[in-house]
C-alpha cells in the first residue's frame, strides 16, 4: 500500500459521474429547502381556526385562491380564508399549516368554494421549513464518498453541475499464453477461450477503475518484457494473467525473478495461500504491477484480495482493506491444507443468522462458480478443515445475499 499514489482530481458533469469517487469534500452553498414548501397537496390555513375542529363542529374556510408548484401566492392567508396549495408548491405569507385534502370536506356556494375542517390542525402541520433539509454551509460528503444515485440526486438540487472527483485509474490488463484464443475464435484442441481478461476488466470497472486491455502476448519473455513496459508508461496500475507459477513457459516467473534488469522493485513474489499462491507484485517507475494466476478462480481471489483494495486507496478511499464477518458454516468442508484458503461461497441469511456454504467446482482452475460467489470463506490453515455449525470469516464479494426466512 506504500506504493499506491493516489490520482488527481478532475471535475466531471453531474450526469456522468455515476459511481466515482468525491475528491474534496463538498458544502452546501445554499438552504433545502429555500423557501416554505408544503408537504402534500391541501389547504394552507392559519392552525388556530381549526384547533378545535370536531365532525360535529367543523372549520368553514373560503378558499380565496390556488397556488401551483413553481408558483408563488398574491395574497395573504387571512383570518377565515384558505388557499389552495399543490405539494412543493410555496407556502402562503402567514400560512402556518396545511390540511391536506383528504381531510376537508369542499363545498360551492354561489360560485364561492369553501371547505370543512372537521379534525384538529397543528401548527406547522405538513409544512417544510427553509433549511429543514439541508441548512447553508452543511457538509454534503466527505472526500472519498462514493456517487450513487442519491448523492447525484443531493448534488443536483444544490446547483452542483459539476463535480470534483477523483480521476478514474486507468489499469492495464494483459495475459500471457499460447494456448489462449477470443472468445469468436473456434474451439480447437489444446486451445482454451480467454476468460481472465474480460472478468479482470468487469473487476476493474466495477470497483472504479477505467480498463484497457493489452491482448495476450506470447510465452515469449522479451515480448512479454515489451508490453508491460509500453502498458506501464499508459496506464496507473498494470495487471498481467497468467505465466506466474514454475512450469518451463511461465514467463511472468522469470520476469519477476529478473528484477534489476527490468528496473522493478519486487514487492513479493508468491503467497502462501491457496488458491493463488503464484500471486506476485512489483513497483515499475512506482506504479504497481501485479502478476496474477492464469488459472480463472484463482486470478479472480487474488483480484479481490490485493487488486480491490490498491485500486480503491487510488481513489482516495481512506480505508480500503478488506473487512470480514461471521457467519456459520452449512456443511462440512473437511479438507486440511498447510496454507489459508479463500473459498467462494454463498452467503444466505435465515432465521436470524448468516450462514455460508461452500460452492461446487471450487478448484483454482475451474470458473463456474464465481458466477454465483457472494462472498469468500476464510479457511484458516491447518490438518483439518471446518465443521458444519462452526463459525468462520467471510468476505463478502458486492453481490446480491439471498434473505430468506423471517
Amino acid at each position: 500500500m506504500q506504493h499506491v499514489q493516489q490520482l488527481d482530481s478532475e471535475h466531471a458533469y453531474i450526469d456522468s459521474c455515476l459511481y466515482r469517487r468525491i475528491s474534496e469534500p463538498l458544502h452546501s452553498k445554499e438552504c433545502m429547502p429555500h423557501f416554505r414548501r408544503s408537504g402534500l397537496d391541501g389547504y394552507a390555513i392559519l392552525s388556530e381556526e381549526a384547533s378545535f375542529a370536531t365532525p360535529q363542529n367543523p372549520t368553514r374556510l373560503k378558499v380565496i385562491e390556488e397556488v401551483p408548484a413553481g408558483s408563488i401566492s398574491s395574497k395573504q392567508v387571512v383570518p377565515g380564508t384558505a388557499i389552495r396549495v399543490m405539494t412543493g408548491s410555496s407556502v402562503p405569507d402567514r400560512a402556518n399549516a396545511v390540511v391536506m385534502f383528504e381531510q376537508t370536506e369542499e363545498l360551492q356556494e354561489d360560485g364561492q368554494y369553501f371547505i370543512h375542517i372537521k379534525h384538529k390542525v397543528n401548527y406547522g402541520q405538513n409544512i417544510v421549513n427553509v433549511g429543514d433539509e439541508i441548512k447553508s454551509g452543511q457538509l454534503l460528503m466527505g472526500a472519498g464518498t462514493r456517487i450513487g444515485p442519491g448523492q447525484i440526486a443531493l448534488l443536483a438540487s444544490l446547483g452542483y453541475e459539476k463535480v470534483p472527483v477523483i480521476r478514474r485509474p486507468v489499469v492495464g490488463v494483459l495475459t500471457t499464453g499460447s494456448e489462449l484464443i477470443t472468445p469468436g475464435e473456434p474451439l480447437l484442441p489444446g486451445k482454451i477461450r480467454n476468460s481472465n481478461a474480460y472478468m479482470l476488466a468487469a473487476q476493474i470497472e466495477q470497483y472504479g477503475g477505467r480498463a484497457v486491455r493489452y491482448g495476450t502476448a506470447p510465452d515469449d519473455i522479451r515480448e512479454v518484457a515489451r508490453t508491460i513496459r509500453t502498458a506501464i508508461e499508459e496506464c496507473d496500475m498494470l495487471i498481467v494473467s497468467g505465466g506466474v507459477s514454475v512450469g518451463d513457459y511461465d514467463v511472468m516467473a522469470e520476469f519477476f525473478s529478473a528484477k534489476n534488469e527490468n528496473g522493478m522493485e519486487l514487492l513479493f513474489n508468491k503467497i502462501a495461500m491457496r488458491p493463488g499462491s503464484p500471486t506476485s507484485a512489483a513497483a515499475i517507475n512506482k506504479k504497481l504491477l501485479f502478476g496474477l494466476s492464469g488459472n480463472p478462480g484463482a486470478c479472480f481471489v487474488g483480484f479481490e484480495l490485493l487488486v480491490r483494495p490498491a485500486l480503491l486507496a487510488m481513489q482516495g478511499i481512506s480505508s480500503p482493506f478488506i473487512h470480514t464477518i461471521k457467519a456459520v458454516m452449512a456443511d462440512d468442508f473437511d479438507k486440511g491444507c498447510p496454507h489459508d484458503r479463500y473459498i467462494r461461497g454463498h452467503m444466505t441469511f435465515s432465521n436470524q443468522q448468516m450462514s455460508v456454504s461452500v460452492l461446487k467446482k471450487n478448484s483454482s482452475s475451474m470458473l463456474v462458480s464465481i458466477q454465483d460467489a457472494n462472498c469468500l470463506i476464510l479457511i484458516p490453515s491447518g490438518s483439518k478443515g471446518i465443521a458444519a455449525g462452526q463459525q468462520v470469516e467471510v468476505i463478502p464479494l458486492p453481490y446480491e445475499i439471498t434473505l430468506c426466512g423471517k
